[in-house]
């Protein structure tokens, strides 16, 4: 009986069966392990590296700016920034609680738990985009989280470029390494920082503008000047490399052959020389608020632009010191070269002037207007001159030389409001100049050229002691520092330049529609306010260059008067201009005056080569 059950097929057909069985499911993990070892292995891989490799963001180095020698006045250091990924880092927290690794974090960064977990949780981001809690820590933070790092996953330290500013002390010695010294006095702040302007954190309305272009929500971006204006210019092109990390977030490897590196932003260079810039602005002192523009009169070309008081760009990055500039009463944040609205005072005399040699009511040494005797009587109200003496009987070269407010009275009402508004406006008073780095970046303001409509609209009629206000450059008329740089500039040249301040713009001139003849005498006028015996602007006089000028002191009902002063050298080929405004300086043959001859001092000592300016001088002394 058991023979026969062995040998009936039985068990071999049911040993058949299971080998069938055993033999089809090996068969189908066969070309399941077929499927993810070989077809769809690229496949598989892709997805294993997505959930172990991230994306790092790395941020390119900005573009530097260049002063016209090369010499770098912005550059980039590195800083150290603590930040965190959010889905490596939140995974070991308790939503809507502050543990122990979240307060650990907060009290060696110095910000409550609180705040780190919104920020963390921050809609305005991509999902591996980290979060930057502390920018610009120093080494020992650095060092805490370094030697805890296994401690806080998904916590980095970040080393990305931050704007550096080489302080220079003296023309003798350039030193483009950025100082780590904390400077407090002005003396030590970063060159032009008005036009250089700074870069700042990103807002609300500009991220949700420029997203689409690859910004995050806490990248800086350009706020003032140069750095606004060229910003996307400047900023150059994020990279991004890949790590790889373990479940519990923390990282394990790299993906160097994933890298890719970022690319830096473009340089760019400037008409400013560092050499004058640095001798304009030492020339103020600090307690002087004013502006100081100087540009090449025939190309429009700015060699050096000052705003006082001044302000270092690294102060927006600390909240006290940001809250201090924006509520100083000086207004340090207002660039006053471009900004500023003055009555331009006596150095606008010379409109009146050019006006009645023009219009032929007097030639220059021709003595046809009363004396002065100290004031005026017009109408109800005495007109005084500065001179409370009076000047005498004058004509209009000494009446320039010596300022005379009188002899002006006079001839302003010859020339009348409206002659007088036509050859203002021939110098585009009241106009915007349209320098380069305002038409698209912080602006500048227009000033104020009032005519005969300006008053009856303003206030319902004309009164003819306007007129007497005007013709000395007080009453409503306003000028920026700018302006008058330009002005000055025609009055060398016979053109009106266009200012600009980034090297290689074509800015252009316009010629004025006054005779040679007009101007040349005007010109040779100015040389005597600086040159001859008793005339105001002797302060700015140089010992081998000739120098014109003239000086002005403007009124200030809130104060004590402003100080002016304009002028050009060498007078016979000139080859800077400049326009020198103090707040609250008094005279501008005294304090204006002794600014401008520094710097022109500084040009003619560094930016001109010795050999030229020795045929230059010896055109001058010998006509």
């Amino acid at each position: 009986m058991q023979n026969d059950f062995t040998h009936n097929g039985i068990r071999t057909h049911r040993a058949r069966i299971l080998l069938g069985v055993i033999a089809f499911l090996f068969g189908i993990l066969g070309i399941r392990l077929y499927m993810l070892q070989i077809a769809e292995w690229e496949q598989y891989r892709i997805k294993s590296e997505k959930n172990t490799m991230q994306p790092v963001i790395i941020q390119a180095n900005r573009g530097l700016i260049r002063d016209r020698n090369g010499i770098i006045l912005v550059d980039n250091r590195p800083s150290y920034n603590i930040s965190v990924i959010p889905p490596r880092f939140l995974a070991n927290i308790e939503e809507g609680k502050c543990n122990g690794l979240l307060e650990r974090l907060g009290q060696i960064v110095d910000i409550p738990c609180e705040t780190i977990t919104k920020k963390l949780q921050s809609p305005n981001r991509y999902f591996y985009d980290p979060v930057n809690l502390k920018l610009d820590v120093d080494f020992e933070t650095v060092s805490i989280i370094e030697e805890n790092r296994y401690d806080f996953p998904g916590v980095e330290i970040q080393i990305e470029p931050r704007r550096g500013y080489p302080i220079f002390d003296t023309p003798s010695a350039v030193s483009t390494e950025f100082s780590h010294m904390q400077h407090n006095v002005s003396k030590s702040f970063p060159l032009a920082p008005h036009t250089l302007g700074y870069i700042g954190l990103i807002n609300a309305s500009q991220y949700s503008r420029l997203k689409a272009e690859g910004y995050r929500y806490d990248d800086r971006i350009g706020k003032r000047g140069i750095e606004r204006m060229f910003e996307d210019r400047m900023r150059g092109h994020k990279g991004v490399r890949y790590i790889e990390v373990n479940a519990k977030g923390r990282e394990v490897g790299s993906f160097p052959e994933k890298t890719d590196p970022p690319i830096p932003g473009e340089d760019l260079s400037l008409t400013i020389d560092w050499r004058v810039q640095h001798a304009a602005e030492h020339a103020f002192a600090d307690s002087m608020r004013g502006s100081l523009v100087a540009m090449h009169p025939q190309s429009g070309e700015i060699i050096a632009i000052v705003s006082k008081p001044g302000f270092h760009p690294r102060s927006i990055r600390d909240p006290k010191a940001w809250q201090l500039l924006q509520t100083d009463p000086s207004k340090p944040l207002l660039n006053r070269s471009l900004k500023g609205e003055y009555p331009p005072a006596s150095v606008f005399k010379m409109i009146t002037s050019i006006a009645a040699l023009d219009m032929g009511i007097l030639k220059a040494n021709q003595y046809r207007l009363r004396p002065c005797t100290g004031g005026m009587v017009f109408g109800n109200r005495r007109f005084r001159c500065h001179n409370k003496r009076g000047c005498g009987p004058i004509n209009l070269r000494q009446a320039l030389v010596k300022s005379c407010d009188v002899f002006f009275y006079q001839l302003g009402l010859r020339v009348g409001i409206d002659n007088w508004h036509r050859y203002a406006a021939m110098f585009k008073f009241g106009e915007l100049t349209n320098i380069d780095i305002a038409s698209e970046g912080d602006g500048e303001a227009r000033g104020l050229l009032p005519d005969h409509a300006y008053y009856k609209q303003r206030h319902g009629f004309w009164a003819g002691g306007n007129m007497l206000n005007l013709t000395i450059g007080q009453g409503e008329l306003l000028a920026t520092p700018l302006q008058v740089a330009r002005y000055t500039s025609a009055l060398a040249t016979g053109q009106l330049p266009t200012p600009h301040v980034i090297k290689g713009t074509q800015g252009g001139t316009t010629s004025l529609p006054i005779s040679k003849a007009v101007i040349e005498t005007v010109r040779s006028i100015m040389i005597d306010v600086v040159n001859s015996p008793g005339g105001t602007g002797h302060r700015a006089r140089l010992p081998d260059i000739v120098v014109a000028g003239k000086t002005g002191t403007a009124q200030n009902p809130h104060g004590e008067d402003h100080a002016w002063f304009v002028a050009y050298a060498p007078a016979e080929n000139p080859r800077i201009a400049i326009a020198v405004i103090v707040e609250n300086g008094g005279g501008g043959g005294r304090v204006a005056a002794p600014i401008a001859q520094k710097t022109l001092e500084a040009y003619f000592e560094h930016a001109v080569p010795k050999q030229k300016r020795t045929n230059e001088l010896f055109v001058v002394n010998n006509p």
